[in-house]
C-alpha cells in the first residue's frame, strides 16, 4: 500500500490544497467548485485527486492512495461515478452517451489516453472544439440516475469557458441544485469568459503560477533535467509546469526554426538579413507566436552555457555544431561570466514577454530582441 497521499505530487499549490484539505477534514464539501488559473499549474490533476480522495478506501491520512480499487478506476477514467466532459468536435452524441462519429470517437479515446499517460502533452483534435449542448444534456441525464458505488459522484468539466451561452444556460439549474452527494468541478484558464451566473454558483479556488524554484525541482526530480537547464527553463515558463516540460523536451516546430534563424543571423552579424526577414514576416507572427519564439531563443541561449561542460544535458543537441561555434564567439573570461550573461538575457526576455502581453508594438520588440542577441555575441 502506498505510504503517502497522491496530493504530495501536486507542488506549488499549497493554498488551493489547504482549502480542499479543510473541506475533506470538516466533511463540508461544496456542491460546485471553480478551479481557475493559468494553463499547466495542476487544476485538472487536483480536481481528479480531490474526487479520488472523497471516495478513497485507504486510511484518511493516505487519501487518495492511488492503489485501492476506487482510486485505480479514477486514474484509468473507468469509475462509473466519474463524469468527465471536455471540449470536443461534434461527436454526434446520442442522449445515451454513444458517440456516432467514428473518426471523432477515435480522437476522443486518444485524448483520454493522453490524459492518462502524458497529461503534460497537448492533444489536438482535427476540428474545432467546444463543450456542446448535447454533452451537457447527456450529463444532466446521467446525474438524474442514482450513483453506482461511490460515496460522492464526481463531475469534472474541463475548460468550462468553452461552453457557449446556450450550453451554459442549459447547465445552470443543475449547477445550482446538483443531486445529493454530487460534486461538480469546473476548470478554466479564462474565468472571465464564463457567464457570471456560472461563476456565482461555484466556490472559486485560484491556482497560482508555480514558483520557478518549484518548477526547477520538478524538472530535476521527474524529468531528469540538469540543474542549470532547469533553472533557465523555470525562469521562462511563466509559472506553468506544463510549458516548462514542453521546453525541456525540446519540441520541434516552425517557431523553433524561426528562433534558430534569428540566432544564426545574430551570430553572423547579418543585420540586413534580419531586418529584411522582419519586414517579410511582420504579418506572419502574432503575439503568442512571438512569445513562443522568444522562449525558444532562451533555450538556445541557455544551451550555450552547457555545450562545453555538460553536452549530455543540452536540450537542442541537434544544433550542436552551431552551439559550439556560437559559444566560442562569446567574449568572456570564464564560465561563471557566461552563466550570468545567460541569466541576464533570460530575465530581459521575460520582461519582453510581459510587454507583449501588454500590447507593446511587436515590431519594436523584435528589433530589440535581435539587438540583445547581438550584444551577447558582440558587447
Amino acid at each position: 500500500m502506498q505510504e503517502q497521499s497522491l496530493f504530495q505530487k501536486i507542488r506549488g499549490q499549497s493554498r488551493a490544497l489547504k482549502i480542499l484539505f479543510q473541506a475533506i477534514e470538516n466533511e463540508h464539501i461544496a456542491q460546485a467548485y471553480l478551479f481557475h488559473g493559468i494553463e499547466g499549474v495542476g487544476k485538472f490533476t487536483t480536481a481528479l485527486y480531490f474526487g479520488m480522495a472523497l471516495n478513497c478506501l485507504a486510511n484518511k491520512e493516505f487519501r487518495p492512495c492511488g492503489v485501492c480499487s476506487s482510486c485505480h478506476k479514477f486514474l484509468n477514467f473507468e469509475h462509473p461515478d466519474l463524469l468527465y466532459l471536455f471540449p470536443t468536435p461534434n461527436l454526434q452524441l446520442t442522449p445515451e452517451g454513444e458517440i456516432k462519429n467514428d473518426e471523432y470517437r477515435k480522437e476522443y479515446e486518444g485524448y483520454i489516453r493522453n490524459k492518462i499517460e502524458t497529461p503534460w502533452e497537448d492533444y489536438r483534435f482535427s476540428s474545432n472544439i467546444m463543450i456542446r449542448k448535447e454533452s451537457i444534456s447527456w450529463l444532466i441525464k446521467r446525474l438524474n440516475i442514482s450513483s453506482y458505488e461511490a460515496k460522492y459522484r464526481i463531475c469534472i468539466i474541463e475548460d468550462a469557458d468553452l461552453m457557449n451561452i446556450e450550453t451554459a444556460n442549459a447547465f445552470l439549474k443543475t449547477l445550482e441544485e446538483p443531486p445529493e452527494s454530487t460534486v461538480i468541478i469546473l476548470t478554466t484558464n479564462n474565468p472571465s469568459q464564463l457567464l457570471p451566473t456560472i461563476v456565482s454558483r461555484c466556490q472559486p479556488i485560484h491556482f497560482q503560477p508555480v514558483d520557478p524554484n518549484v518548477i526547477a525541482q520538478i524538472l530535476i526530480d521527474d524529468f531528469n533535467t540538469s540543474p542549470r537547464t532547469a533553472r533557465i527553463v523555470s525562469q521562462i515558463a511563466d509559472g506553468s509546469v506544463k510549458y516548462a516540460i514542453h521546453l525541456v523536451q525540446g519540441e520541434s516546430s516552425k517557431l523553433r526554426e524561426r528562433a534558430f534563424e534569428i540566432m544564426q543571423m545574430a551570430l553572423e552579424g547579418n543585420d540586413l538579413a534580419y531586418y529584411r526577414s522582419l519586414q517579410a514576416n511582420l504579418q506572419k507572427y502574432n503575439a503568442e507566436n512571438l512569445i513562443e519564439i522568444i522562449r525558444y531563443l532562451c533555450m538556445f541561449v541557455g544551451d550555450l552555457d552547457l555545450i562545453e561542460s555538460a553536452e549530455e544535458q543540452v536540450v537542442n543537441i541537434d544544433k550542436k555544431d552551431f552551439l559550439i561555434e556560437a559559444r566560442a564567439k562569446i567574449p568572456i573570461q570564464n564560465s561563471a561570466e557566461l552563466t550570468d550573461k545567460v541569466l541576464d538575457f533570460v530575465l530581459l526576455m521575460q520582461d519582453y514577454i510581459r510587454k507583449i502581453r501588454g500590447n507593446v508594438n511587436l515590431q519594436l520588440i523584435q528589433q530589440n530582441l535581435y539587438f540583445q542577441l547581438n550584444n551577447l555575441f558582440r558587447p
